[in-house]
């Protein structure tokens, strides 16, 4: 017999399994829709692969379908908003891995059918509104910039997750003039992001938990504008790149008063560097995208 369904603003059917006292959950976050894309199905892969709160992860942006394990036992995440627990230890336990994968995947969740929540949130038109975690359903109201808000995320108990995280990036952005982009790339950024998505799914109060989401901001950013520079000749990248650490810690530093002079920089816009520097304007623009 089919347990009672969760009330809330999406569709959770909770079941038993074969095996006495197992179930099995499945949540539809994005509603009853199985083709509407819910998740950005590219950023569903890169924050299923980085939470330390999951093992075992696979996970294909084509078919836009994960698969990770916790506890023993296995999640399934779909970019329609569909979600699979199978095999958890009660309904309590289901629904623990529920939230934990809801905010795992909190950065990819598509905001108001537009842009993912971590891109939105620096674009330039910035971000329609700030979703709670998909499990959640609902809205946070957004009085404050970034900015304005590091001081209440510096003075969280986890703190020291972002600062990991952000110690991580600051290794990887020293070493690219050096290295390049390599095959050890990718796992590097996937390194320094989970202490971040930790930082997101560890911190109960949710409007502290996502002052979290604006650091993963940047370092997909980095990424992307890593990606850009590695197009240029050798001078013109290690000018490019010069621009992107400024504006990285612009956004991520402890002061914001850097950023007129990054912007007053005749190169911040890619001005006689060939390159597109979208990623490092975004990256400033960080700086007063709105959080809750």
């Amino acid at each position: 017999m089919t347990e009672t369904p969760v009330v809330g603003p999406d569709i959770i059917e909770i079941q038993p399994c074969t095996e006495e006292g197992l179930v099995t959950l499945e949540a539809k976050l994005g509603g009853k829709s199985d083709t509407a894309e819910f998740f950005d199905a590219a950023l569903l892969c890169r924050y299923i692969n980085a939470t330390p709160a999951f093992g075992k992860q696979r996970c294909s942006a084509e078919m836009g379908y994960g698969v990770a394990e916790r506890k023993g036992r296995a999640v399934h995440a779909f970019k329609t908003g569909k979600i699979i627990v199978r095999r958890a230890e009660g309904r309590e336990m289901a629904l623990e891995h529920l939230h934990v994968v809801s905010r795992s995947l909190w950065p990819a969740l598509k905001v108001r059918g537009g842009a993912a929540l971590v891109e939105c949130l620096a674009s330039e038109g910035g971000c329609p509104a700030f979703p709670k975690p998909p499990a959640d359903g609902g809205e946070l109201e957004t009085g404050r910039t970034f900015a304005e808000a590091l001081g209440d995320a510096r003075a969280q108990p986890r703190w020291s997750l972002i600062e990991e995280g952000l110690g991580q990036l600051r290794a990887i952005a020293e070493a690219y003039p050096q290295s390049g982009v390599t095959k050890a790339t990718k796992e590097q950024f996937r390194k320094a992001e989970g202490p971040i998505l930790g930082f997101i799914v560890e911190t109960e109060d949710v409007k502290m938990a996502s002052l979290g989401i604006p650091f993963l901001s940047a370092s997909l950013l980095l990424d992307r504008a890593m990606q850009e520079c590695e197009k240029l000749a050798p001078d013109a990248k290690a000018s490019c790149w010069a621009q992107v650490v400024k504006a990285f810690e612009a956004a991520v530093g402890e002061s914001t008063g850097k950023v007129d002079a990054v912007f007053s920089h005749p190169e911040a816009g890619g001005s006689g560097i060939g390159a597109d520097q979208g990623p490092a304007r975004s990256l400033l623009r960080l700086v007063s995208a709105r959080v809750p």
